[in-house]
């Protein structure tokens, strides 16, 4: 029998994040979604899990002036992590545990939320809309999927 899993808690993890520049360069950005277990030995029993989203937001410059960086450079304008924390009954293996489908839409609202508010606090339009979010979304999923076959 699978073990019952539930969403315990979440929480921002890090976070750096450059709002002007997100806003400047938002039509050459580059995404990068990631989602793995947290643990230290991987062969421990425990009830407490934690996994961790990142989302990466770069930009290649092709402009030196710009930024005072070489041409070609890849410039990080956000890095953004929130940690989830599940409770597992009974404990099982770490890394082990099955993915719920609502953690990482849950997780990437909160780093949208999270980004949004700090640009809009930064007098900026909030850089990840509905849309966006949505697609980022369709994207993992697609990315599991074929990771899957």
């Amino acid at each position: 029998m699978p073990p019952r899993v539930a969403i315990a808690a979440n929480r921002l993890y890090g976070i750096s994040m450059r709002p002007q520049e997100l806003a400047l360069y938002g039509d050459k950005v580059q995404f990068s979604l990631r989602y793995a277990p947290m643990f230290d030995d991987a062969a421990e029993v425990t009830a407490a899990h934690y996994k961790l989203l990142v989302l990466e937001i770069g930009a290649l410059i092709d402009d030196q002036r710009a930024v005072g960086q070489p041409t070609g450079t890849r410039l990080e304008l956000l890095k953004c992590g929130w940690e989830l924390e599940l409770s597992v009954d009974p404990p099982a293996q770490v890394g082990k545990v099955p993915e719920l489908s609502e953690e990482v839409p849950l997780l990437l609202g909160r780093i949208a939320d999270t980004v949004n508010e700090l640009a809009r606090r930064a007098g900026l339009e909030a850089p990840l809309g509905p849309v966006l979010i949505e697609q980022m979304l369709r994207d993992y999923r697609r990315q599991e999927t074929d990771a899957g076959s």
